[in-house]
């Protein structure tokens, strides 16, 4: 784990604009746009934009001017690399943003450019691995542990989500909310992507009916404590019925 602080906030905060222009205007995925007027849509045609934006804005417009933390997992997509960091900066007047990403297969030593250009946005920068506990336990030492909101959009692999969700306990404050995105919807997208979250959807649908996480990726005492500390409030399912975005509240 390698901890890079921000040595600036540009200030980019935009009244004007809604959570959901912002991420087009980046193009990060989470917005509504045909992926086809993006910059990316023509070399990724498999790709869709999911308008989780509209999710989002649900639980975090009420915070817009007032001083928030925001902690979010995958942050450089190589489609649209810190897109959702310049959406959360410019949707946020007043935003403590920690940013986590690993840099699959490239090398952190040739990235250095690219972490002082978001750290001099404002942006502390955590490279680590969301599924080494040894990493989570040493970010946890740099990172507050009263977080407003917690977005997790990393590897996708279902025992690295969960490891993040049980990992998150202590960094979220009291009614702060938990985002998880990317769960393929076990009817139309099992197996569609290299990645197979399926089955951690359907435990995530049973938990809304029974208000009980029992997931095979978890221990019992890692089932437990998710129970005790987070309440999962809905499963929103996108625009293209492939995948659900789980919004999850901390006790």
């Amino acid at each position: 784990m390698r901890f890079y602080p921000k040595t600036n906030r540009t200030q980019m905060f935009d009244a004007n604009s809604s959570l959901t222009e912002l991420a087009n205007l980046y193009e990060t995925d989470k917005g509504n746009c045909d992926p086809k007027s993006l910059s990316w849509g023509l070399s990724f045609p498999e790709h869709f934009c999911m308008n989780y934006t509209k999710t989002y804005d649900k639980y975090m417009r009420d915070f817009r001017e007032t001083p928030v933390k925001l902690f979010e997992v995958g942050i450089r997509d190589k489609r649209f690399p810190y897109a959702s960091c310049k959406m959360w900066l410019n949707y946020f007047k007043d935003i403590d943003l920690y940013a986590m990403d690993n840099f699959w297969g490239e090398y952190i030593d040739q990235k250095t450019d690219e972490i002082d250009g978001i750290n001099k946005l404002g942006v502390n920068f955590v490279y680590a691995d969301q599924g080494n506990f040894n990493d989570w336990n040493e970010l946890k030492l740099k990172c507050p542990t009263d977080f407003d909101f917690f977005v997790e959009d990393g590897s996708h692999w279902p025992n690295h989500m969960v490891v993040t969700l049980w990992k998150s306990i202590d960094m979220v404050k009291s009614g702060g909310y938990y985002f998880m995105e990317d769960l393929q919807n076990p009817i139309t997208s099992r197996g569609r992507y290299k990645y197979d979250n399926s089955l951690l959807s359907q435990e995530l649908l049973v938990t809304l009916t029974t208000g009980k996480l029992n997931s095979l990726f978890l221990n019992d005492k890692q089932n437990e404590d998710i129970n005790d500390a987070y309440e999962l409030i809905e499963m929103v399912l996108d625009d293209s019925q492939l995948t659900y975005l789980a919004v999850l509240r901390r006790r």
